[in-house]
């Protein structure tokens, strides 16, 4: 057991770097101390294990010894003969026993969900040991209800995305614009974009350097959900059905789907649909955006609109023979008002169809409609206007915006306030 824990862990032979800060980190770093456990939600290859790193660094600079903290991977190869409580057991006794018999233990767990019922495991724990507690998953399942419940007052969880816009600029060392104004971006920064919608936020895709290699990291994390997150965990009996779910689904990103017409699509029946998506969806490879309505019926009758976690996952694998500027840009919107709104964000179709919608109580606040690049075209703002000027009547209160890649020259008179994609996405 030392053995292993020796190759994950600082005071052994654990050299791997922290990384570049990331913001998640610093909204972390006030509670290294409190008496909740901190869970890291997301998916794999966001981040989740170099944010765990960067809190390490955090503590050993408050003083906390090395050997105070206890990192394992559950990933570990060495370690799928002991993903049990008694294995989980064995190895938190042996580095008390050998490594810090006594004082306050700081124990990073990466991939928790390996484990059955580990819930019950670290609640039990803390109520009789004097530790802090840090876990990662990679499956949305990880918080269910039932856990939730067990941990009542007892977490604090973070969602790990991959890297929003601004994030990725410090990635790759471009400097954020001074000017944020409504107002052209530089030439660099128009580009930066074009590249974030290509290849996504994963932070190791982002520092590839060349095409080819983003290419090969990015094939490879959607072979490693598809199978890893879903396949082996589900005990799925026809992998290639899954896939080919999983390529439409992304391939769709933006698009209104429902499980209906995915089973018609694959010849399966409805409840195999809605259980395939429903792996998916746990997994983050998809989200799925409802239809606004106070009403839980009439939001379930309504189709929903799939979004990729992540674009460059989606452009790897995707069937489309178009690169589908305008459905990608609205991915990347998604992301930015999820980021800071949550699960308050839907999508409203009157005799035309609103992007999104952000409700706050009972009201929609907000009203977004997403233009890639023609709205310098007057049919396109004739249209784009009529569908804000019909949500508006529906939704009087609400503040409405257009977002696009490219500002026009010159606008009539708008009923709403017109903002760059570049600069909505970094203020996410």
């Amino acid at each position: 057991m030392i053995e292993i824990l020796y190759r994950w862990n600082r005071w052994g032979a654990n050299r791997l770097d922290s990384g570049i800060l990331r913001r998640t980190t610093s909204q972390i770093i006030p509670y290294l101390n409190t008496s909740e456990m901190i869970v890291l939600l997301g998916p794999r290859r966001s981040g989740k294990s170099t944010i765990l790193y960067q809190l390490m660094d955090a503590l050993e600079k408050e003083g906390v010894p090395q050997d105070a903290m206890l990192h394992i991977n559950f990933e570990e190869p060495k370690l799928i003969p002991s993903l049990n409580i008694k294995g989980l057991d064995d190895l938190y006794d042996s580095y008390r026993e050998h490594i810090f018999p006594q004082g306050k233990a700081y124990l990073f767990l990466d991939e928790i969900q390996n484990i059955p019922e580990w819930e019950r495991w670290l609640r039990a724990r803390s109520q009789t040991e004097d530790i802090k507690i840090f876990v990662t998953g990679s499956s949305a399942k990880l918080m269910s209800r039932e856990i939730a419940t067990l941990l009542t007052g007892r977490h604090l969880s973070f969602e790990i995305t991959p890297l929003d816009f601004s994030e990725y600029l410090q990635f790759r060392q471009i400097p954020l614009p001074r000017n944020r104004l409504p107002i052209t971006a530089s030439p660099i920064i128009r580009q930066a974009l074009n590249d974030y919608q290509q290849w996504g936020g994963f932070p190791a895709v982002t520092l590839a350097p060349t095409p080819q290699h983003k290419q090969h990291i990015l094939a490879e994390y959607f072979d490693d959900i598809l199978y890893k997150d879903i396949v082996m965990r589900h005990n799925i009996r026809d992998p290639v059905l899954l896939r080919n779910i999983a390529v439409h689904l992304l391939t769709q990103t933006g698009k209104l789907i429902s499980f209906q017409r995915i089973a018609e699509i694959f010849q399966i029946s409805g409840d195999a649909a809605t259980s395939y998506c429903r792996y998916l969806q746990e997994s983050f490879m998809i989200e799925f955006l409802p239809f606004f309505s106070l009403k839980a019926a009439i939001r379930q009758r309504h189709p929903k609109k799939v979004h990729a976690m992540d674009l460059g996952l989606r452009n790897v694998v995707s069937l489309a023979h178009s690169p589908d500027d305008g459905h990608l840009a609205e991915s990347l919107v998604y992301h930015c008002l999820r980021r800071k709104f949550g699960d308050n964000v839907f999508y409203w179709s009157g005799d035309t169809e609103i992007d999104f919608v952000v409700r706050e109580g009972n009201t929609i606040t907000q009203i977004w409609q997403v233009v890639a690049k023609q709205l310098d075209d007057p049919e396109v703002q004739k249209r784009e206007f009529k569908a804000i000027e019909e949500a508006k009547k529906e939704f009087p209160s609400a503040t409405p915006f257009i977002t696009t890649k490219k500002m026009p020259e010159t606008l009539s008179s708008q009923p709403c306030k017109i903002i760059p994609l570049w600069n909505l996405l970094l203020d996410s």
